[in-house]
């Protein structure tokens, strides 16, 4: 399902469906098939030559409250707890109604996906930002079981998919949503075009706009520079057109720096994947904040601080247990300087160029922590740092995501710029701005793209 999907080139054509989605990565992909599930014919455009989007790049985490996962680990959650932790992380920014209705449909679309075949492993996990061990992880490398899984029930249920296809213009009809254009990009852009009608709605899934570089420094001049880790395809023109239409934006300002690799560089080291272990120190081997925080705060925290000064450190274990894909990236890193790897603390600290007796500090301080349960140890599941050879790789901030959007409703219906649901107009994923706020938290972004895709999809062929 990660190959292209061909398709057969037009000069000009029309053709129509129950519902048009803009978008194949995991949003997109759940929606199709949301609404493929109700009986809808449904057609999906994608301009990337092959599907998945951010999805296919994500950690995979998909954060849900889950009693029966959750309890036996005595970990105490709630949609409840979800909701004020992800309104407080978004610093208000957020629409209470919609994450009410996001946090409250995690876990049966978690549920959802795991009858079409996505299997996970059976204790949750926090991952960077994520502020509470909540996040379920597939038991396929980051976001490939979702691609996979969907696509495949997508195709059965035969949904139309065509790649190398960007949609340019939406179009409107007394006031509903009824077309988009799209033009073929395997036949050069601008020479074919065709036009897609929507009998029901038409559903936007097309993501944020992180890798467009102008337009990120268009809202924050201060993020100039910094590289994205996204999908190329993340540049933001179908946001921009659905607004010319006529939707409402929101917080489009509010963008979000990770842990990522330098510029050019075609992979990541990532060793904070599991917060509970992995410390974060300074240019003088001192850990200087929980590693558990909102994804604002410690890239502030890493902001403040000389850059290239900041290291993340663990243990083996924790490379160990990482998915295929991630633990494959951290030995690419040996060889092109992006990780370090010793056989003593001492030893670790010499490659890093810090204090020696304060790195061993500071793994000694968590490790008392990880024993006991105290420090961040109290709120997410910690071990110790004990196994060598210990991993160290310099911080290197990307723009992660763009958390300000169209504005949506519950049923993840577009709004207007009257205040009012555009008639047969639905989004899902990073293209909308209702969910996060001013920061998401870790393991949110790929639950809130499937389910709301899959609300979207469902609401669009039901709603009359």
């Amino acid at each position: 399902m990660m190959t292209p999907i061909p398709v057969s080139a037009f000069s000009f054509a029309e053709d129509e469906f129950d519902v048009v989605v803009a978008g194949a990565g995991g949003a997109g992909l759940a929606a199709a098939l949301s609404a493929a599930e109700q009986g809808a014919s449904v057609q999906l455009v994608e301009k990337m030559a092959a599907i998945g989007g951010n999805t296919l790049r994500a950690s995979g985490l998909f954060n849900a409250s889950d009693p029966a996962r959750q309890e036996p680990m005595g970990i105490t959650d709630s949609p409840s707890w979800h909701y004020e932790q992800t309104m407080a992380s978004g610093h208000g920014r957020n629409d209470p109604a919609v994450v009410r209705r996001f946090v409250c449909e995690a876990l049966p679309t978690l549920k959802w996906l795991e009858s079409l075949g996505v299997r996970f492993m059976p204790e949750t996990v926090a991952t960077w930002g994520a502020e509470w061990p909540r996040g379920h992880k597939p038991t396929q490398p980051r976001g490939q079981a979702y691609i996979r899984t969907l696509s495949s029930e997508c195709i059965r249920r035969g949904v139309k998919i065509r790649t190398r296809c960007a949609m340019t213009r939406l179009l409107m009809k007394n006031g509903r949503a009824a077309s988009i254009e799209v033009e073929d990009l395997s036949s050069g852009r601008g020479k074919d075009k065709m036009v897609f009608h929507a009998r029901k709605a038409v559903i936007l899934t097309a993501g944020g706009f992180a890798a467009n570089p102008e337009l990120v420094e268009s809202y924050r001049a201060d993020l100039a520079g910094i590289p994205t880790d996204n999908n190329p395809g993340s540049t933001g023109e179908v946001m921009l057109e659905a607004i010319r239409a006529g939707a409402a934006s929101n917080a489009l300002e509010c963008i979000q720096c990770v842990p990522g690799a330098p510029e050019g560089r075609g992979f990541q080291v990532r060793l904070d994947l599991d917060a509970g272990r992995v410390l974060m120190v300074d240019g003088g081997g001192r850990r200087f904040i929980d590693e558990d925080g909102s994804r604002d705060g410690l890239a502030k925290a890493i902001l403040a601080r000389p850059r290239g000064s900041v290291w993340m450190v663990t243990d083996d274990g924790a490379v160990k247990a990482m998915d295929l894909i991630s633990r494959k990236d951290v030995y690419r890193g040996l060889q092109t300087g992006d990780a370090l790897r010793a056989d003593s603390w001492d030893a670790l600290a010499l490659l890093m160029g810090v204090d020696a007796d304060a790195l061993k500090d500071s793994v000694r301080v968590f490790n008392v922590e990880a024993g006991m349960g105290g420090g961040k140890c109290a709120r997410v599941r910690c071990l110790q740092l004990s196994e060598p050879p210990y991993w160290a790789s310099r911080v290197v901030l990307n723009i992660h995501t763009t958390m300000g959007g169209l504005v949506i409703t519950p049923d993840a219906q577009v709004v207007g710029l009257d205040g009012k649901p555009v008639t047969g107009l639905f989004a899902a994923g990073e293209i909308t701005g209702s969910v996060h706020g001013e920061n998401r938290m870790g393991g949110n972004g790929i639950a809130d793209a499937l389910t709301f895709g899959r609300i979207a999809g469902r609401t669009a062929v039901l709603k009359r």
